[in-house]
């Protein structure tokens, strides 16, 4: 189905962001790890699954400034 004749004819003809090529590209590479959206193509370990839950039932539970936690 043709979905372009519900969309503003701006968002039509909007070109794909650079990213998207990006992501496309590693698509097609078999060893490559993507992580543009933060979801990587793989399951995420089990140790960082608990450490996760760990960090959250302690309390970090909001975004840090841009340089991160600086005891890590």
């Amino acid at each position: 189905m043709d979905y372009t004749k519900y969309l503003n004819n701006k968002i039509v003809g909007l070109k794909p962001s650079g990213i998207r090529k990006y992501f496309d590209i590693a698509a097609t590479m078999p060893d490559c790890i993507s992580l543009g959206v933060g979801e990587p193509n793989f399951v995420t370990p089990k140790e960082g699954i608990d450490g996760g839950v760990t960090s959250l039932l302690s309390g970090h539970t909001h975004y840090t400034s841009n340089g991160g936690i600086m005891e890590l």
